[in-house]
């Protein structure tokens, strides 16, 4: 009885051990997942590492498609970037009368900008989007040209103002590698001008979200379910509450926003972070009345593929001493290199990782201790990713004159003794 007894308790413990050591395998070891989405609504849509904005999925992502009021994210940016939070803002005439979605405000009206950027971002009001824009482009963008205060300001300066700050928001899309997007309105009305209609991609509206989540106070309003606010002579309250529903769908979502138009259908996109992975999601062009679902569908498809698919792998790793070169004309023959820099990248395990080099066989000299000497060519699925830099660990003269020279009376010397 005692040898059963203890049979089955070596039994019990060896069950356990096994346990426990899958189960440390598993939380250290990388499980992956799910096929890319084949079946999706949208006809354009997107996924990047927000870390980085490298495309770990696209469909149509680099087609133009006009993207409703998901343009808002990039009218908050700027109006974060340029003003302060406290300033105060005056409507003009031509912003309240934007058609819905409205905060209903009123021509001379003024109300802090925070405020407005909730409102913006909450609950998508238009009136909203061009008075924060009409006074960001005169305040910090018009050079320095004088327009009529907001309340008494005709209709041809506010669009004048409109026009600038449009104009700002293709620069600094453009300075985000976002070479496909042409904002004409602030709010993501459906417009067009002689340069084409307002639109973006979804690889470039998912990069321009990348950027909005580096900023805290973005991630705050984005974030925040409601809010409540006066204009400044504090004799009206206003309340605005977040439409985005997905932000209680699915754990790890951390900001988003929604769009609507005629031309655009649904739209969304979506910033999602879980266990230190950062994706952003778009979907655009995702169904027409009645299918205000299908952006939800589709958004967790993606992130779902995305946080079952991609996992840190470290790329690259430094190289103290990499390889000798040649040196001519130098006072020594050769140099040692070293490649200094990591590379760490969310990857899935159907991504092919390559890496070539770039380093000539001779250099001539002078050469410093530290000057860049070749490259390291990172490929992923042949397409090249990223490059870094060799260095060279010592230094290098160059043989002239002096040297020869100071060789010449060394030997001199040498001799006579």
């Amino acid at each position: 009885m005692k040898n059963k007894t203890t049979t089955l308790h070596n039994i019990f413990c060896l069950v356990i051990a096994i346990t426990i050591t899958f189960i440390s395998v598993c939380r250290s070891t990388p499980v992956y997942g799910s096929e890319p989405p084949s079946r999706l609504y949208a006809k354009y849509s997107a996924l990047i590492d927000a870390s980085n904005g490298r495309v770990l999925f696209e469909k149509n992502g680099y087609e133009k498609a006009a993207n409703a009021s998901t343009t808002k994210i990039m009218t908050c940016l700027l109006a974060l970037e340029l003003g302060a939070p406290e300033d105060i803002v005056t409507v003009s005439a031509y912003a309240a009368s934007m058609p819905d979605v409205q905060l209903n405000i009123t021509k001379g009206e003024q109300y802090h900008l925070i405020d407005l950027l909730y409102s913006l971002m909450l609950q998508s009001h238009n009136d909203s989007a061009v008075t924060i824009a009409e006074y960001i482009a005169e305040k910090y963008l018009s050079s320095g040209k004088v327009y009529t205060e907001a309340a008494k300001r005709t209709q041809e300066e506010s669009l004048e103002l409109v026009r600038i700050f449009a104009g700002a928001m293709n620069l600094r899309a453009k300075s985000l590698g976002c070479n496909d997007t042409h904002f004409i309105t602030p709010n993501g009305l459906d417009a067009s001008d002689d340069e084409g209609f307002h639109s973006t991609t979804a690889v470039d509206l998912a990069r321009i979200m990348a950027e909005c989540i580096r900023n805290e106070t973005f991630l705050k309003i984005a974030g925040t379910q409601s809010h409540s606010f006066t204009n400044v002579s504090g004799r009206t309250t206003r309340s605005v509450h977040n439409t985005n529903a997905f932000l209680n769908m699915m754990d790890g979502v951390i900001a988003g926003k929604t769009g609507f138009t005629g031309d655009a259908g649904y739209c969304y996109v979506c910033a999602f972070e879980r266990d230190g992975r950062k994706f952003v999601s778009v979907v655009l062009a995702c169904g027409w009345p009645n299918n205000k679902t299908y952006k939800w569908k589709d958004t967790r498809k993606l992130l779902e593929y995305a946080n079952s698919s991609y996992f840190n792998t470290e790329v690259f790793t430094p190289v103290d001493n990499y390889r000798d070169v040649s040196v001519s004309n130098g006072i020594t023959s050769s140099i040692s290199t070293y490649i200094p820099d990591s590379l760490v990248l969310l990857t899935s395990e159907n991504d092919v990782i390559n890496t070539t080099y770039d380093l000539p066989e001779c250099i001539d000299a002078p050469i410093a201790a530290g000057d860049i000497v070749g490259k390291v060519n990172i490929f992923i699925n042949d397409t090249l990713y990223t490059q870094l830099p060799i260095y060279s660990k010592t230094s290098v003269s160059r043989i002239d004159f002096l040297y020869c020279l100071r060789n010449a009376v060394n030997t001199f010397t040498l001799q006579i003794n």
